[in-house]
C-alpha cells in the first residue's frame, strides 16, 4: 500500500491560489472538517485505508487512482498480453486481506500447498490425455473442499442468506431504487439480512483468494495452448453424454468434461469443462451458486461462441457467476456473445468470479448486477482486445455493493459501453430521459452500517470509445466507496446524468480520468463532471485534447455540502457550457454549516471558452465559497507550481 507523502504540484497550486485570493482560512476549515469524517463514523464496517486516507487527505486521490489503474493494467498485463499470475496478491493488497498467502510449496495452509502440487502435475508437459484429466479432476475436487472450508465461519443464518437469499436481496435492491419505492416486509427483511452478511465480508477471503489464484493459472495463454495440445488425441464419443463429448473423468465436485471441435450446445454442469473448438452454445457456463458447486471453471479454446443464462431460479444463472465460491470462464479466441440476465458475465456475491476473453470482437449483454459486479465479493470482466460492445441496465461494468472489488478491464479497440435506459430515476425529478445507472466504475456502501469498496472501469486502449450510463455512474463513490473510470486515450464520447463523471457523495470518492484525445462530455440534470456532495471527494482529470463539456448545474469542479470537487485539464482548446455553481464553483452547505471546495484548473496556454461568470483565459478567481478557478498559460502544472506567480 503506497501513499503520497509530499503534496503534489496541483495541490500546491491550489494552496497558493487560495492564499493569494484571501480564502485560506475558509480552505483550512474544509480540510479540517474532512480530516474528521472517518473518525465520526468509526463503527461503519469494512472501511478501507486508501479510502479513509483519501477523504482526509484529498490530494492523494489521483495517485490512488493511478495505483488502481496500474494494478489492473500491470497486474493483469493486458497491455502486453495476459499474465494473470499475481492477481490474487494484488486483490489481497487492495482488500487488506489479513493472513493471505498464495498457494505454493511454502504455504502455511496444508491444503494450499497440496493444491499447488496438483497444479504442478497439470502443468507437467509429459502428462497427457486421460492422465491429465485425472489431475484436473483432483484439482477441482480439492478446490471445492478448500472453498467449503473458507465458509466454515458462517453461522446457519448467514449461510442461508448467502445461498438462498441472493435473489430476494437483489430484487429488493432494485425495487428500493424506484421513486418513493416501498418494500414489502419480506423485501425489507432481505435487505437487512444482506447488510448483516456483508458486514462479514472478510471472513472467507484469504482461502478464497488462495484457491482463485491457482484457478487463474489455468487462464494463461501458454497453459490453454498446452492443454489443447495435450488433450488433442483423446477420442470419443462418450455414450450417454452430450454430443461431441470426448471424455468424462471424476464425479461431483471433481467431474471434468472434455468436448471436441464440432460445435454443439453444452449445459455446463461439470466442475471443469474444456472445449477444444467449434462454434458452441453454452448454457450456464461457470456458475458456482450452491454449496455443492463452489468451484466451477469453463475453458473454451477456440470458436465463435455464445454464452447463455442457465435459467435458474430468481432470474439469474451466469455465465461466470459465483456465490461464496469461485467461478472462472475463459474464452481463448473468437468473436463471442455473452448473453446473461441478472448476476451474469462476471458477477459475485461474497465470492470470486472472473470472465476472461483473450481475443475477438465480442458482445456482452445483461440486465443488472452484471459485467464486473460484486456484492461484497470480487468480480472481474477482462477483455484483452477487439472492438467490443458492453450493454446492461444498471449496477454493471465495474460496480460494487459493500466492501468488495469489482472491475471491467478492456485492453484495446473501439468499444461501446451502455448502462442506462431501464432502471427508473431514483429521485423522480431529474428530468426527461434520466434513468438510474450505478455503473461504469461505481462503488456504494449501505448507509449507515456497511462501507463501500473499490470499483473500476478501465479501458487501456486509445480507441474511439463511447460511454453512456444513467445516474451514479462513470467513476463515483457513495458511502465510503471508491470508483474509477479510466480511458487510455482517443477521441471519446461520454453521456451521463445526475451524479456522474468523477463524483463523491456522502463520504466517498470518485474519479473520471481520460488520458488524452478530443473528448465530448454531455451530462443531463445536475451534479457531475468532477463534483462532490456531503463530505465527498470528486475528481475529473483530463490529460489533454480539445474537449467539450455540455453539462448542468454543479459540474466541472462544483462542490456542495462541505465536499471537495476538482477538475484538472492539462491542455487543449476546451469549451465549457454549464449551469450555476460550476466551473470551480460551490453550492449550498447547510448540512454542516461549513464551506465546500470547488476547483477548476486549466493549463497549457491554449484558448478556452467558459460560460460561468468571471471565468476566462489567463484568469485567477477565488472566493471564500471556497471557489477556485485558474486558467493558466503555463505549459505544465509542475512549471506553474514552481513559478513565482500563478499565471
Amino acid at each position: 500500500m503506497r501513499f503520497v507523502d509530499e503534496k503534489p504540484a496541483f495541490w500546491r497550486v491550489i494552496e497558493r491560489a487560495v492564499a493569494e485570493g484571501g480564502a485560506r482560512a475558509e480552505f483550512d476549515v474544509v480540510l479540517e472538517h474532512m480530516a474528521g469524517v472517518d473518525a465520526a463514523r468509526a463503527k461503519v464496517a469494512g472501511k478501507f485505508e486508501r479510502i479513509r486516507r483519501g477523504l482526509g487527505e484529498p490530494w492523494i486521490v489521483p495517485a490512488t487512482a493511478a495505483d488502481l489503474r496500474d494494478a489492473l493494467g500491470r497486474g493483469l498485463e493486458v497491455r502486453r498480453g495476459p499474465r494473470f499470475a499475481g492477481t490474487d496478491a494484488m486483490l489481497a493488497d487492495w482488500l487488506e486481506v489479513e493472513g493471505f498467502e498464495p498457494a505454493g510449496p511454502d504455504a502455511a495452509h496444508e491444503g494450499l500447498g497440496e493444491l499447488d502440487d496438483i497444479f504442478n502435475e497439470v502443468a507437467d508437459e509429459g502428462r497427457v490425455g486421460l492422465d491429465l484429466l485425472e489431475s484436473l479432476s483432483r484439482l477441482m475436487e480439492l478446490s471445492q473442499a478448500l472453498l467449503d472450508e473458507s465458509l466454515a465461519g458462517l453461522d446457519d443464518a448467514s449461510r442461508e442468506q448467502l445461498f438462498e437469499g441472493t435473489a430476494a436481496f437483489h430484487e429488493a435492491w432494485y425495487r428500493n431504487h424506484f421513486p418513493e419505492g416501498e418494500l414489502t416486509p419480506e423485501q425489507s427483511t432481505a435487505v437487512e439480512n444482506e447488510k448483516a452478511l456483508l458486514a462479514r465480508t472478510s471472513a472467507n477471503r484469504p482461502l478464497l483468494l488462495g484457491v482463485a489464484g491457482v484457478l487463474l493459472r489455468l487462464a494463461e495463454p501458454a497453459m490453454l495452448d498446452s492443454l489443447r495440445a495435450r488433450l488433442a488425441k483423446v477420442r470419443g464419443p462418450v455414450e450417454g453424454e452430450e454430443p461431441d463429448t470426448l471424455a468424462v473423468v471424476g464425479e461431483g465436485p471433481g467431474r471434468v468434461v472434455l468436448t471436441g471441435k464440432k460445435g454443439t450446445e453444452h449445459r455446463a454442469d461439470a466442475a471443469l469443462a474444456i472445449d477444444l473448438g467449434g462454434d458452441d452454445t453454452w448454457i450456464g457456463a461457470a456458475v458456482a451458486s450452491s454449496e455443492g458447486a463452489l468451484a466451477r471453471v469453463v475453458l473454451d479454446l477456440a470458436g465463435r461462441d455464445t454464452y447463455l443464462d442457465a435459467g435458474g431460479g430468481g432470474g439469474y444463472g451466469g455465465p461466470a457467476f459465483a456465490v461464496g465460491g469461485a467461478a472462472l470462464l475463459v474464452d481463448r479466441r473468437g468473436d463471442d456473445r455473452y448473453l446473461g440476465k441478472r448476476l451474469a458475465n462476471g458477477a459475485s456475491v461474497l465470492g470470486f468470479a472472473a470472465l476472461l476473453d483473450l481475443a475477438g470482437d465480442d458482445r456482452y449483454e445483461a440486465e443488472d448486477f452484471s459485467e464486473g459486479e460484486a456484492t461484497g465479493g470480487i468480480a472481474l470482466l477482462v477483455d484483452l482486445e477487439g472492438d467490443d460492445a458492453y450493454q446492461a441496465w444498471a449496477f454493471a461494468q465495474g460496480s460494487g455493493i459493500g466492501s468488495g472489488f469489482a472491475a471491467l478491464v478492456d485492453g484495446s479497440g473501439d468499444d461501446t459501453y451502455l448502462a442506462d435506459l431501464h432502471w427508473p430515476d431514483a429521485y423522480g425529478d431529474s428530468g426527461p430521459d434520466v434513468y438510474h445507472g450505478a455503473s461504469q466504475g461505481y462503488s456504494t456502501g449501505i448507509r449507515s452500517t456497511v462501507a463501500g469498496g473499490f470499483a473500476a472501469l478501465v479501458d487501456l486502449g486509445d480507441g474511439r470509445d463511447r460511454y453512456q450510463a444513467g445516474s451514479f455512474s462513470l467513476g463515483g463513490g457513495y458511502y465510503f466507496g471508491f470508483g474509477l473510470k479510466y480511458d487510455g486515450g482517443g477521441d471519446d464520447e461520454t453521456f451521463g446524468s445526475r451524479y456522474g463523471g468523477g463524483f463523491g457523495v456522502h463520504q466517498a470518492i470518485g474519479v473520471l480520468w481520460d488520458a488524452g484525445g478530443d473528448d465530448a462530455y454531455t451530462f443531463r440534470s445536475v451534479a457531475h463532471t468532477g463534483m462532490a456532495w456531503d463530505e465527498g471527494v470528486g475528481y475529473l482529470l483530463e490529460d489533454g485534447g480539445d474537449d467539450t463539456f455540455q453539462v448542468g448545474e454543479l459540474g466541472c469542479g462544483g462542490a456542495a455540502q462541505t465536499g471537495i470537487a476538482i477538475l484538472i485539464d492539462r491542455g487543449g482548446r476546451d469549451m465549457h457550457h454549464s449551469g450555476k455553481s460550476s466551473e470551480g464553483g460551490t453550492g449550498s452547505s447547510e448540512y454542516h454549516d461549513k464551506p465546500a471546495l470547488g476547483v477548476l484548473l486549466d493549463f497549457g496556454g491554449k484558448k478556452d471558452t467558459y460560460s460561468a461568470e468571471g471565468r476566462a483565459d489567463g484568469t485567477l478567481r477565488v472566493t471564500p465559497g471556497v471557489e477556485v478557478f485558474l486558467d493558466s498559460r503555463a505549459k505544465t502544472i509542475e512549471r506553474l507550481a514552481a513559478g513565482k506567480k500563478l499565471e
